[in-house]
């Protein structure tokens, strides 16, 4: 039987995830990572279970004569459009139940309006093979790097940029469809609507001068040539970059840049996609070593349908 979570369940779902057998398919993506957070605190289990909403979460339980055999637990981004799949752990004895979960979130998702949902696990099984049978498909992977501390940020040659304004919406969608090669974009998000969901927070971005996420883009010429941001941690921080690929030979200036907004006291983690090799590069020669692959998933709850467009009729005769 698989139900929504209770808050009465949280005693029985803190010994189930003590055992050995309950293992994770969903992988340590930042602030997942260690030490920054366990594999499943419990607290916020609570709010799942206190049913806040989509966009603070929600966690299903699957049951074997009450016994808890596995969890699923996704939340929405903002607008709705787009939900991740946060965490999944079943039983070793019991991995058609995590196809099950799955398909349960993505019920929930469709219902609430949303398009997609998201899953990343480490590459290879079991990931992949309990992701093709709920229904999932891998549209790309990613590379997972962490700067150990202590660093030295160094006097290395960087690039200016300034914090991210509401006004650069628009060109930043250009720079998302430039930099993005269109079978990924495909999956994530084709139109301005969709790319604008993928934000991941509660509500839509705004600028803000508070917050654990700060976003910064730099100009060159006549539009956004990269943009990066920095989410902050208790004990880690992760550095995400975008850099349009007519100025990739100066991946080193953007790394450079975006290092300067860190703390050189705690560790940063970095994730590069399949299609920029050169920021992994980059990467690794300021220092950063590679610390996991994981595989990207997605599940279409809609199909994308042409609009269709009025033209102008040829008519033949007197």
């Amino acid at each position: 039987m698989i139900r929504a979570l209770r808050p009465t369940d949280l005693p029985r779902l803190a010994r189930f995830l003590r055992r050995p057998s309950a293992a994770e398919i969903t992988a340590h993506t930042w602030p997942k990572v260690e030490p920054e957070s366990g594999h499943l605190p419990v607290q916020q289990m609570l709010w799942h279970s206190l049913g806040q909403g989509p966009a603070h979460g929600r966690a299903w339980l699957a049951e074997i004569d009450g016994a808890i055999v596995g969890i699923v637990a996704g939340r929405a981004r903002c607008h709705g459009l787009v939900w991740d799949v946060e965490h999944l752990h079943v039983l070793d004895a019991a991995p058609k139940h995590a196809e099950g979960l799955l398909d349960r979130l993505c019920q929930d998702a469709a219902s609430g309006g949303a398009r997609r949902v998201f899953m990343e696990a480490p590459a290879g099984a079991p990931g992949l093979d309990v992701a093709r049978h709920a229904g999932f498909e891998q549209y790309t992977s990613s590379t997972v790097y962490r700067l150990a501390p202590p660093f030295s940020v160094g006097q290395h040659e960087h690039l200016d940029g300034r914090p991210r304004l509401r006004a650069d919406e628009q060109a930043l969608f250009q720079l998302y469809n430039a930099a993005v090669p269109a079978v990924i974009r495909s999956a994530e998000a084709m139109t301005y609507e969709e790319w604008s969901a993928l934000h991941r927070g509660r509500k839509r971005w705004s600028p803000s001068l508070v917050g654990d996420r700060h976003q910064y883009v730099c100009e060159l010429g006549m539009g956004l040539a990269g943009w990066l941001q920095v989410v902050y941690g208790q004990k880690s921080q992760l550095l995400e970059l975008l850099i349009d690929p007519r100025y990739e030979s100066m991946v080193d200036r953007f790394i450079g840049y975006g290092l300067k907004h860190v703390s050189v006291k705690a560790s940063v983690y970095s994730t590069v996609r399949e299609y920029q090799a050169r920021l992994g590069s980059g990467l690794e020669r300021r220092g950063f070593e590679l610390v996991g692959h994981n595989d990207i998933y997605v599940r279409q709850l809609a199909a994308r349908i042409a609009e269709r467009e009025l033209a102008a009729a040829k008519i033949l005769g007197g």
